[in-house]
């Protein structure tokens, strides 16, 4: 009986294994000098567009209505109209929600979430099961095509998408919040 040969493996490294940690090796290097090489302030996620940073108080992705502030108890009302399934409204809800809570429980504010779909203000303990008819009416005004999420901010200051989305900047988004309702408390106040 003739006895086959078996042709042995090659001691060493598999060659594949070699290249795919080559290529990876490489570009964590490439990665690593991209950021290394930025001047500072520039945005990586920008897409080659360099946006500069959002100064507290400044106000640069909102448009001012021409509208008096609106008012409740002498604060300003800020609101936010979203949905549940929205990524968009999924990226900004827990900054919004945040710095609104802040304001509120500071005595500075009137403010709402609305999530349209579900008719639920987010900042209350419990579900409205309703969106009231001045809120909707609100939402129709300074969005008429109905997209989401949309921000008006005293009934001055609106804005429909995210400002800062597109450079996942939430740093910027929430120094604007911030920017915004200080305007607002300002000019209330005065």
């Amino acid at each position: 009986m003739a006895r086959k040969e078996q042709a042995e493996e090659p001691k060493g490294a598999n060659p594949k294994l070699v290249i795919a940690s080559i290529v990876g090796i490489v570009v964590i290097i490439a990665v690593v000098a991209l950021f290394l090489t930025l001047p500072p302030g520039t945005d990586p996620n920008s897409n080659g567009q360099d946006f500069p940073p959002v100064e507290p108080g400044e106000i640069t992705t909102f448009i001012d209505s021409g509208e008096d502030i609106e008012l409740i108890d002498g604060k300003p009302v800020i609101r936010l109209f979203s949905t549940t399934w929205c990524p968009h409204c999924k990226w900004i809800k827990p900054t919004y929600d945040r710095v609104a809570k802040e304001y509120v429980d500071a005595g500075k504010i009137v403010a709402y979430h609305w999530e349209v779909d579900t008719a639920d203000d987010t900042l209350t303990l419990f579900p409205e099961g309703g969106v009231p008819a001045t809120e909707t009416s609100v939402f129709r005004k300074f969005n008429p095509g109905g997209s989401i999420p949309t921000f008006v901010f005293g009934g001055k200051y609106y804005r429909v998408g995210n400002g800062h989305e597109r450079q996942d900047d939430l740093v910027a988004e929430e120094a604007e919040f911030r920017g915004v309702i200080e305007a607002l408390i300002l000019e209330a106040s005065g």
